[in-house]
């Protein structure tokens, strides 16, 4: 979800934030087909059986967040969202240090020290940046991973369930906005938060049911970077499989690029859902890629 401001740093960092996580996934994805070349998908399809699953664990997810939060306090769950940044860091980390290591001492130290630094920096240090740079591990392993196992068209049916599911979302039912309030209310490590102006220290913010309050930031959710990274990564992998890995990789890219300016320079009535920009873009970079490398040519 998205909030658009009339400074043009935010929009800027959001697009270069994307990018980054994008690339970075594909990087890792690299990575491990080098060290575990059977740990893709078996075929462009196998991956359909997770979507079904994603969804619902999801959606149950989503509701009962905003259920538990209207009764209780809920003061554990930033916990729970630092242990599971923490883990993913720590998975992303294992494959770094494959490549950044010369001895296993020096393995080991990397992949324990990584997670424990960022945990505890999210701990005694919360600030927007250090969110940030949570977010961006988190993205990008979660790109990474589910792009790896989902396969190029399971990956293309996910992401679009996905966006009708923001839409609905954010326009009809309103509970991604009402995640979106609990996430900045209870400090949960769920968005990245851009200032709109860097000069300025940024405090505390507050969401109402137009955005931020005081145009003092722009706000992307983490599944908004996350999840058109997915296609990204499983794309790249069905290109460098068949033999076509830069058109696979970089047409995905442009298109999540073009729908992420739609999304934050676009005439949108904001807050808006993302994914369907952002989705549709990627969705549109790898049919474009088929259609040329494996059908015309």
């Amino acid at each position: 979800m998205n909030e658009k401001r009339e400074f043009p740093a935010a929009q800027l960092t959001s697009l270069v934030l994307f990018v980054l996580s994008s690339v970075f996934a594909v990087y890792l994805a690299d990575i491990a087909l080098q060290v575990s070349p059977s740990s893709s998908a078996n075929s462009p399809t196998s991956g359909f059986g997770y979507v079904a699953y994603y969804l619902v664990a999801a959606v149950v997810f989503s509701f009962l967040l905003i259920y538990l939060s209207k009764r209780y306090k809920l003061n554990f769950l930033k916990w729970l969202f630092v242990a599971v940044i923490g883990l993913v860091v720590f998975m992303v980390w294992n494959y770094l240090g494959l490549v950044i290591a010369n001895t296993y001492a020096e393995y080991y130290a990397i992949i324990i020290a990584a997670p424990v630094v960022m945990v505890l920096a999210m701990i005694f240090l919360n600030r927007w940046y250090v969110v940030n740079v949570a977010g961006f591990f988190l993205t990008s392993g979660i790109a990474f991973l589910l792009g790896l196992v989902l396969g190029i068209w399971a990956a293309a049916a996910f992401l679009a369930i996905f966006a009708i599911y923001d839409y609905i979302s954010v326009y009809k039912t309103k509970h991604m906005i009402g995640l979106a309030k609990i996430a900045i209310d209870r400090d949960l490590p769920m968005l990245f938060v851009f200032p709109t102006d860097f000069r300025k220290k940024l405090v505390k913010i507050e969401m109402t049911d137009e955005g931020i309050a005081e145009h003092s930031a722009m706000a992307l959710g983490f599944g908004d970077v996350a999840f058109p990274g997915i296609m990204v990564v499983a794309s790249a992998i069905y290109g460098i499989k068949i033999g076509h890995f830069y058109p696979f990789f970089i047409l995905p890219l442009i298109g999540g690029i073009v729908g992420m300016i739609f999304l934050v320079l676009g005439n949108v009535k904001k807050p808006a859902p993302g994914l369907p920009f952002l989705n549709t873009g990627v969705i549109a970079g790898t049919l474009l890629s088929y259609l040329i490398f494996v059908v015309i040519l």
